[in-house]
C-alpha cells in the first residue's frame, strides 16, 4: 500500500533514513518536508503493517523534483522501490518535467531512474556534503521531450 505520508510518519522516515544513507537528512529536515504543504508530494509505502520505504518530493504546477526516495534495506533488491517510483510518476500528466539529483556512485538508483524514462543531463560537483557528485536527471516530457 502507498499513501500520503503524514506528520505521524517522521519517526519510521527517520529510522529508515539512518539505515538507508550514509548521510542521512536529519530529524528537523525531514519534519519540515513533511509540513511544508502545498508544494510537497510524499508518499510512504508500508508492506506486512510496517512502513518499508518513501520518496518525498517538491511540486509547482508541471515542474517536479524528486527529493529522496528510499526503501528499508531488508526489502531492497525486491522490487519496492520500483513500484513506489511507478506510483509516484504515474500521478502526474505527460507534460510534468520530473528531475532529480542522485550520487554518482549510486548505480542501483541510476539504473532504476534509467529504466523509467530518465535521462542524465548534467553533473553538480561536489554537490553532496561529503564531495561526492551528483548526476542531475530528468525524464523526457511525454508530449514535448527533454523540457
Amino acid at each position: 500500500m502507498i499513501r500520503i505520508a503524514t506528520s505521524n510518519d517522521l519517526a519510521d522516515i527517520l529510522s529508515i533514513e539512518k539505515k538507508v544513507f550514509k548521510h542521512p537528512w536529519s530529524k528537523e529536515q525531514l519534519s519540515w518536508e513533511l509540513n511544508s504543504q502545498p508544494v510537497t508530494e510524499n508518499h510512504v509505502m508500508i508492506a506486512r503493517g510496517n512502513m518499508i520505504g518513501y520518496l518525498f518530493s517538491h511540486v509547482v504546477d508541471d515542474d517536479v523534483q524528486i527529493l529522496n526516495i528510499a526503501i528499508d534495506i531488508p526489502f531492497q533488491h525486491k522490487g519496492y522501490g520500483e513500484q513506489l517510483l511507478s506510483y509516484f510518476l504515474d500521478q502526474f500528466n505527460t507534460d510534468s518535467s520530473i528531475h532529480l539529483e542522485v550520487r554518482k556512485s549510486n548505480f542501483p538508483a541510476i539504473n532504476l531512474y534509467l529504466k523509467f524514462g530518465f535521462h542524465e543531463t548534467g553533473t553538480r560537483k561536489g554537490y553532496y556534503a561529503d564531495g561526492e557528485d551528483a548526476i542531475i536527471m530528468q525524464r523526457y516530457s511525454l508530449i514535448h521531450g527533454l523540457v
